[in-house]
């Protein structure tokens, strides 16, 4: 994955947390538009009855402003996290409880939108729960629930049950909206997460496929740069170069090569995979269980395991024999390849990514065992087994 590919994936996998802070900054704005049109509406009939009706209009227009720059930030910065309008949106809460209280008649103070300073501090708790911490958030709506209580308990209204549950009110709205905003976000970081895990695995599984692609045919490559690389190798190595770029071409979207269904034997599998290692003393005995049919993927990938593990003998085992040996007892197949070469600790030294994922994985993928023995000095075998399609059963 290249550079610009992986900028656009770290991109990408931050979304979540923008659309749910883009969402909670479209909520907001409107939940604040429906009580300012409510205060609107009764604006007039409450400096009507106010005692001081320029400071009951000036608090109404000092509401109305912070609100409007409240809208307009949340549209513009897509988040209730960052704006102008925080500190003065709260003290205007804090201030307009006692004012409606001084400014209004006691029938006006409880239970009317005249005095608006309930249904405000009830949203200004609710707002203040989606930008402040969670915990401070409610410190502060029970602290503003409280400041209400005292207020409207001293007017000559209602009995003061109704006090105390719009008192109640405050803290309780600025909790659901604090537990609603707090799951939101870990739920957009959650998905952010996943999504970042994805293209890791993504990424993982592209480099995987990669190597699975190139790695014989850079031991090819290898040898044949190699100016060391005896000159009896060399024919060898350009028939499996030319099947490796054919295979090459394959991946890359060009038409695979049939292969004839009656071919498809345990035989013609290591014809196939032996050609090209005429410098290694290779030694076949194959009879037993040539005649066994494979499937097609069972086939591609036995033959590719063969030939990964002969490469690794003619780089690695300094090998004087290489016999490898196919057998059946009717409801299993084997194919044994075997060396006499330096072999390895396999206690100490695990397998390469040939043996490991090339032939190992690769195998495990289409139902077919693989077992790797070594011992330093004696050597290495690799023991293929698979089952006996039920044609042949």
């Amino acid at each position: 994955m290249d550079s610009r590919s992986e900028a656009l994936s770290r991109a990408s996998s931050r979304s979540s947390a923008r659309r749910a802070e883009r969402g909670i900054a479209l909520v907001a704005p409107t939940m604040r538009a429906v009580v300012l049109v409510q205060i609107l509406l009764a604006a007039a009939s409450g400096a009507g009855v106010a005692e001081h009706r320029g400071a009951y209009w000036a608090l109404t227009l000092s509401v109305v402003a912070v609100s409007l720059l409240l809208i307009v930030q949340c549209l513009v910065t897509g988040s209730v996290r960052r704006g102008a309008w925080h500190v003065p949106d709260l003290l205007l809460a804090w201030l307009a409880v006692p004012a409606m209280n001084l400014l209004l008649p006691d029938p006006f103070v409880v239970g009317t939108w005249e005095a608006w300073a309930s249904g405000f501090a009830v949203n200004v708790g609710a707002l203040a729960a989606a930008w402040l911490p969670p915990g401070v958030a409610m410190v502060h709506g029970v602290a503003l629930g409280g400041w209400y209580l005292a207020w409207t308990l001293t007017a000559n209204t209602t009995s003061w049950e109704t006090s105390l549950s719009n008192a109640l009110t405050i803290p309780g709205y600025a909790l659901v909206v604090a537990l609603l905003t707090h799951y939101l976000r870990g739920l957009a970081v959650d998905a952010d997460q996943s999504r970042e895990d994805a293209v890791a695995a993504t990424r993982a599984l592209e480099l995987e496929r990669y190597q699975l692609t190139v790695h014989d045919a850079s031991s090819i490559l290898r040898l044949l740069s190699d100016e060391d690389t005896p000159a009896e190798v060399l024919p060898g190595l350009r028939l499996q170069a030319d099947r490796e770029a054919q295979r090459l071409r394959t991946y890359l979207g060009a038409e695979p090569a049939r292969i004839d269904s009656s071919a498809r034997t345990v035989g013609t599998m290591l014809a196939h995979a032996l050609e090209g290692f005429e410098d290694l003393p290779v030694e076949p005995a194959v009879a037993l269980g040539a005649h066994v049919e494979l499937d097609d993927a069972v086939w591609t990938a036995v033959g590719r395991a063969v030939t990964t593990v002969l490469h690794n003998v003619r780089l690695h085992a300094k090998a004087d024999q290489v016999v490898v040996h196919a057998d059946t007892d009717g409801s299993t197949w084997e194919v044994v390849v075997s060396d006499d070469g330096v072999g390895f600790d396999q206690g100490n030294q695990p397998l390469g990514f040939g043996l490991d994922t090339q032939v190992g994985q690769a195998l495990r993928d289409v139902g077919v065992t693989v077992d790797v023995s070594s011992a330093p000095g004696r050597g290495t075998s690799v023991t293929i087994t698979g089952p006996v399609a039920e044609v042949d059963a």
